[in-house]
């Protein structure tokens, strides 16, 4: 059984993340980046807050909280006399599942390609710390700098560190994540410390 598949409930927080099988690439285009965030905005958002990302060539990094039981009953159209035989963890983890297999649907089409794109399960992990939580942030904005893809991972666009750092209008909740830094200068002085990956290693896609 793999690690880091833990059940995801409502209004917990979790750094989910996964790559392409054999490690192939995901993303090979830019309009490939641009649509796999449309079909997240569309299949994720309602049951998701997000607070941050980093989509590379051959994974992701998603950032991100739960939404309330009643939020996602309610986008589901489930009625208040069924909720009660709904096994919530299951009904989020499918939600991911149907994100995934829309993009690798056309990610196959799109590249003449067949089978699976993206390993299975994915991971995720609870966060359940605020020093923990900022660290994360922060090693999800590095990660283009340290895979090597750029040289300052502040001029990466394919994360929400240029969301948030821009003011871009983004799906991210900016305020949430502001909040928890105490403004946009503390969230850019705190990026512009070196990244010590030795207190997040269990995150590290191995």
């Amino acid at each position: 059984m793999k690690k880091n598949i833990a059940p995801m409930i409502p209004d917990q927080l979790y750094h989910v993340y996964n790559r392409g099988i054999n490690r192939t690439k995901i993303f090979k285009e830019y309009r490939n980046y641009r649509f796999f965030l449309r079909k997240y905005q569309k299949y994720i958002c309602p049951i998701a807050d997000t607070y941050a990302y980093c989509l590379l060539g051959n994974h992701f990094h998603f950032l991100l909280r739960i939404k309330s039981a009643n939020e996602i009953f309610e986008f589901k159209k489930i009625k208040t006399e069924q909720r009660e035989h709904v096994d919530l963890s299951r009904l989020i983890a499918m939600q991911f599942g149907t994100l995934f297999n829309c993009y690798a649907q056309a990610f196959n089409k799109t590249n003449d390609r067949t089978g699976g794109l993206f390993e299975n399960p994915f991971r995720r992990i609870q966060v359940e710390d605020d020093i923990y939580f900022m660290q994360l942030i922060k090693y999800l904005h590095f990660n283009p700098e340290n895979h090597g893809i750029v040289h300052d991972f502040k001029q990466f666009k394919n994360s929400s560190y240029y969301d948030i750092s821009t003011m871009k209008k983004s799906f991210i909740d900016k305020k949430s994540v502001l909040d928890y830094f105490g403004g946009l200068d503390e969230f850019r002085q705190f990026h512009s410390i070196e990244l010590d990956e030795k207190n997040i290693i269990s995150l590290l896609l191995e």
